[in-house]
């Protein structure tokens, strides 16, 4: 790992502190004060245990003039009052802090996730489709919670920092010189978690890195689980998610050896400091007994929040680099936006594609297509794979820009119209998504506000409905792990109920039937062109039983688009 690359934990800090705004603010005005509650609360043992002596000191009555006409148990119940309240006060300002801290991290995790799904919808499909799933997984499920997970441990040593800072500067107005030495220990701890942070910073890029590799030879496994199961071929797949796994067990335990050994080194270091500390006071400074017992109270107090600033700033510097990998696959993050009221469909007559070009690399992709499409008419599109045909989806729907050429909806630019264009479109592909959820949640899963005779509507016109009265639960039936309680014809009706839902006036069909067989085919093709009105739609197939339900035919290769050829009969 290159020595040069940065931590990430300096644009992780700015953009957390950019998000909370306001409440950063708070939450440091309750540290600040819950450590001072505490700190006022522990300085009150000196006049306790003074005046439970007997004898009282006199250097307190020099800083509190107005207690010397108060007998002993007097000035004894009014400390004791007092240190009970600065106790409670301490109790409800921390417990203030640790609500709003916890709020504030959890909020940010969920910022940090929805702006990278907004980063990921800004960028576009080209971009998207470049991250790929595995990657995409190693984003939402690893990169993110670490990061968030990294402020969560500088948020414990703001805590600790504030507790530590308050405890040294009673302990000097105690006795400065006895001070110096707790600080002299406090420092050398400090050299020694910088090193072990270093440390921890590099492993956690090797972190990074063994995940997003274990996310995706997770997913590689998922997706080609069952063919390697009918093929006899699951131990070549175990092997490559078993070495993955080991890469990051190795990294992941190899920190935690770090980490564990820092923290007993820094157990053992606090032992001999107070040991230290307890010498010079008696033998060397002959501090009086309340002062002695208080400041070590105090050295005591301070092991704790030393321990978590150490601990925490190890964790932090470990966990911050998944923010760096964020910023590595997105770029800088996007800020979120209001959810924005749907645009109205456009209602639309002509659709003009003129001498349009996309080329992925030679010959991949389009060249000069021109193509015209009218409302309620359906094109079917032919070719081989790579010649085409997706792309020339992905141009009409505006996931794509052309190179070259025009698109234009009834003389318009579909760029000047997109959003009430794209409101009008419907796009079921061949592995339409079908979510682990019920038939209901399903059908209204792209924010379909329908009523319970439209989604039945909705099944009857791809011929589910029947399917889904049989159900148990109906509507509510559950439908397994995305979609596993259907068949695959079943899983593509559904996605087509969604779909139509959207009362589409152009549909998408890639290779959306392609599970069915001829006849439930040709039964579906026949009740989505009887629909009214009837949308028009642009259907990718390999299949001429599934194009002979088109108006016309195009036929894609090598970059080029045929003439249209009459069809439908």
């Amino acid at each position: 790992m290159s020595r040069a690359q940065p931590s990430g934990l300096a644009a992780l800090l700015s953009d957390y502190r950019a998000f909370a705004g306001g409440r950063l603010w708070l939450a440091a005005a309750l540290i600040i004060f819950g450590a001072l509650a505490e700190g006022f609360g522990l300085l009150t043992i000196v006049p306790l245990l003074s005046i439970a002596s007997g004898n009282g000191d006199p250097r307190l009555l020099r800083l509190a003039p107005w207690a010397s006409s108060w007998n002993l148990d007097q000035r004894f119940l009014i400390v004791l009052a007092l240190f009970v309240t600065a106790m409670s006060l301490r109790s409800v300002l921390l417990f203030a802090r640790d609500v709003l801290l916890s709020r504030l991290s959890a909020d940010y995790e969920a910022s940090l996730r929805l702006r990278a799904a907004a980063t990921l919808a800004g960028r576009g499909w080209p971009f998207v489709s470049r991250i790929g799933q595995g990657g995409m997984q190693s984003l939402l499920l690893s990169d993110v919670p670490r990061a968030s997970e990294a402020i969560r441990y500088v948020q414990n040593m703001a805590a600790g920092g504030a507790m530590l800072a308050v405890a040294v500067g009673i302990t000097i107005l105690l006795s400065a010189k006895l001070t110096l030495v707790a600080l002299a220990f406090l420092a050398a701890a400090a050299l020694l978690s910088l090193r072990t942070a270093r440390r921890g910073a590099k492993s956690g890029f090797a972190i990074s890195e063994a995940m997003d590799a274990a996310a995706g030879s997770g997913h590689r496994l998922h997706a080609g689980l069952k063919a390697a199961l009918a093929q006899g071929t699951v131990g070549a797949f175990l092997d490559e998610y078993r070495s993955s796994l080991q890469r990051t067990a190795a990294e992941s335990s190899g920190f935690v050896r770090q980490y564990s050994s820092a923290r007993y080194w820094s157990a053992a270091g606090m032992a001999i400091a107070a040991a230290v500390l307890l010498l010079v006071g008696v033998r060397v400074l002959a501090l009086p007994f309340p002062i002695l017992v208080t400041s070590l109270v105090l050295f005591a107090r301070m092991s704790a929040p030393a321990q978590l600033l150490q601990s925490s700033w190890v964790l932090a510097a470990s966990c911050a680099p998944a923010f760096a990998a964020i910023e590595r696959r997105l770029g800088t993050l996007q800020p979120t936006h209001p959810a924005s009221v749907s645009a109205a469909p456009l209602q639309w007559r002509r659709l003009e594609i003129e001498d349009v070009t996309f080329e992925h690399q030679p010959e991949r992709g389009l060249r000069g297509l021109s193509l015209t499409l009218g409302n309620g008419e359906w094109i079917g599109i032919r070719g081989a794979s790579g010649a085409g045909k997706t792309t020339l989806l992905d141009l009409v729907v505006g996931l794509l820009s052309p190179q070259e050429g025009e698109l234009t909806v009834d003389g318009r630019p579909i760029a000047e119209v997109i959003d009430r264009w794209q409101a009008a479109v419907a796009y079921a592909g061949q592995e339409g998504v079908v979510f682990s959820d019920s038939v209901r949640g399903n059908l209204l899963a792209e924010g379909a506000d329908a009523s319970d005779d439209e989604l039945w509507d909705a099944l009857g016109s791809v011929g589910l409905a029947d399917r889904v009265r049989a159900f148990p639960d109906g509507l509510e039936q559950d439908v397994g792990d995305r979609g596993s309680h259907l068949s695959g014809g079943e899983r593509q009706r559904l996605v087509l109920a969604r779909a139509l839902l959207r009362k589409p006036s152009l549909l998408i069909l890639d290779e959306a039937t392609a599970a069915l067989d001829a006849e439930g085919e040709a039964s579906l093709l026949d009740r989505l062109r009887a629909l009214h009105p009837r949308p028009a739609a642009l259907v990718v197939a390999h299949r001429e039983s599934t194009l002979s339900h088109c108006d016309s035919v195009i036929s894609t290769q090598h970059g080029k688009v045929s003439a249209a050829q009459s069809s439908f009969s």
